[in-house]
């Protein structure tokens, strides 16, 4: 048996958020104002752009990276790496600007600390320092251009 699963975001005449998470026949309410609150709203715009690009039910997910992961990585980067994932989905064209963070994000996201900001080089980095298999290494700058693209068409 296959339950499909549907998450739904509305504002009510309050102004209040709220969520409802439809599984299968039964319904769950979650209000948002906590988590905006608690996260900020900043980092609260950028989930739609950062769900979407970590990995979905339609998108693959970065080699040997879980969610937990990326969730760390991106609470260890900077405004404009935040900014960027808000960006997503924000107009039709995609900017080098926006494309460059999130290119940052996954470089600090397979070293964190990591001055690189360059895909092909942390790959570079990381394959001569730990002689990983091919499949264990980041993106290469081409599939990342790629995913970040779905990510920016999944959330518009």
């Amino acid at each position: 048996m296959c339950l499909s699963s549907q998450f739904d975001t509305t504002v009510n005449s309050a102004g209040t958020h709220t969520s409802s998470l439809v599984w299968g026949n039964k319904r769950r309410l979650i209000p948002l104002g906590p988590i905006v609150h608690a996260l900020g709203a900043a980092k609260a715009a950028a989930l739609p752009g950062f769900h979407a690009l970590s990995g979905t039910d339609v998108t693959g997910r970065f080699a040997g990276k879980g969610k937990l992961n990326c969730w760390k990585a991106l609470s260890r980067c900077s405004e404009e790496v935040v900014s960027a994932f808000a960006a997503l989905g924000t107009s039709e064209e995609l900017s080098a600007n926006t494309v460059s963070a999130i290119e940052a994000f996954v470089c600090q996201l397979y070293e964190s600390g990591t001055t690189v900001v360059d895909v092909g080089d942390i790959r570079w980095k990381i394959f001569t320092n730990k002689q990983l298999e091919a499949q264990k290494l980041t993106s290469t700058r081409g599939a990342l251009h790629e995913a970040i693209a779905r990510a920016h068409f999944q959330t518009i």
